[in-house]
């Protein structure tokens, strides 16, 4: 047997280790040269709440006649047994299949990592960002009914179809598809057991929070893992919220795709600054937005300040005073230095004194407070803080004072 078998899954969340399950599945079956031969998907009962409906837009209701994915278990293996397994970020849907396959009690496991065409889509689409989307955009590809399955399924077969018409030959993942094609599955009966699929009742809404618009123009980074990680995050603040157990498991999911715990967050503030350098590209930052960049900056775990900092970093260097609404230094502010600082106390308020700051205590004017640990408890940064006053470390204070001198 031959050819490929695309997939797409709607879940109740992202993690499938803290039980998390799949509440819908699409397949479609493409032939080697790309062609649809064939597809099927249904809603799954999932044997617990669906999850975000406004996101995936699936009810209690629907899936109360759909079968559960033990139910399933055959046809979805005779799908796959002897094809290609492909989907958009393949580590994510094959995952959930993995934890589905387990729960099932049905003794197999997908192949592994399947032909991702998230992570092809920088070798055959230049400059296009990792959302299916704007991947389909890029390729000329329709994407109609977005967040359901079949509609992600049947756009990510167009992707599919795209790349193997530019492929080099032999195709540059024959490899993975010997692999996955030689997988040894289960021997499933014959005829298939009947289960009644359950469609959809209409098509699931379409998110349109600012962040999702905006980090559709996020780069793309060099690293797939990286990218895989990305894509899982941005799903994970579709709805603009990230609850504690989302941290736990963002963590786990990078551990599990070889990304080390500490490199999360640089990771996450590099986001950030991409984030603000998008929302910054028509020279504008509403209050709409600057409220939707403290909230990401809250979600990932990074404290408010650093939104000022990315906003600073990104927006272009006038030849006069920024604006008094911008986290910058000019001749005659006031700034305050607080703790026990790693460079002495002296020298920083001689760099001051010589920039034409004024260093004293803490007033409604200050512009800025440094301190060792910006989270500093000292009764300085306390003060600060309840007038609003921005709290820095000392290395964001030498980039403030070098921006005042115009050292680039």
């Amino acid at each position: 047997m031959s050819g490929y078998t695309v997939i797409d899954l709607e879940t109740t969340g992202l993690f499938p280790k803290k039980h998390d399950r799949v509440v819908e599945i699409a397949m479609v079956f493409v032939s080697d040269t790309g062609e649809v031969q064939g597809s099927w998907s249904t809603l799954i009962n999932p044997g617990r709440d669906v999850g975000p409906t406004h996101i995936h837009g699936i009810t209690a209701r629907e899936v109360l006649r759909a079968p559960t994915f033990q139910q399933l278990a055959p046809l979805i293996i005779r799908s796959i047994a002897g094809r290609t397994v492909v989907a958009h970020n393949a580590r994510f849907d094959l995952g959930f299949l993995d934890y589905e396959f387990d729960r099932s009690q049905a003794g197999t496991v997908p192949p592994s990592p399947g032909l991702c065409t998230m992570q092809w889509s920088s070798h055959f689409l230049s400059g296009a960002s990792r959302k299916l989307r704007d991947c389909c955009a890029a390729a000329g590809v329709s994407h109609h009914d977005e967040h359901s399955a079949l509609g992600d399924a049947t756009a990510t077969s167009g992707l599919l179809r795209y790349y193997l018409q530019r492929a080099e030959t032999p195709l540059p993942w024959s490899r993975l598809s010997t692999s996955s094609r030689s997988h040894r599955w289960p021997v499933v009966p014959d005829p298939l057991p009947e289960v009644s699929f359950v469609q959809r009742s209409s098509s699931p809404p379409r998110p349109d929070a600012w962040l999702d618009r905006i980090s559709s123009h996020l780069p793309r980074n060099d690293d797939p893992l990286v990218d895989a990680y990305l894509d899982v995050l941005e799903k994970a603040m579709l709805d603009r919220y990230l609850s504690a157990h989302e941290e736990a498991e963002l963590i786990a999911v990078a551990t599990s795709l070889g990304l080390a715990r500490d490199q999360l967050s640089a990771l996450h503030a590099s986001y950030l600054d991409s984030l603000a350098a998008a929302a910054l590209e028509d020279g504008v930052v509403t209050a709409a937005e600057r409220e939707e960049l403290d909230a990401v900056a809250a979600m990932l775990g990074l404290p408010r300040r650093l939104v000022d900092i990315a906003l600073r970093r990104t927006t272009p260097r006038l030849s006069g005073p920024t604006s008094s609404g911008s986290l910058a230094l000019q001749h005659g502010d006031r700034v305050v230095f607080t703790g026990t600082l790693s460079t002495p106390r002296q020298d920083w308020e001689a760099r001051a004194a010589g920039a034409g700051l004024i260093c004293g205590g803490v007033t409604r004017d200050t512009r800025v407070v440094v301190a060792a640990d910006p989270d500093s408890q000292s009764g300085k940064a306390a003060k600060a803080r309840s007038y609003n006053i921005p709290v820095v470390n000392e290395t964001t204070f030498s980039r403030m004072l070098d921006a005042m001198n115009g050292v680039s």
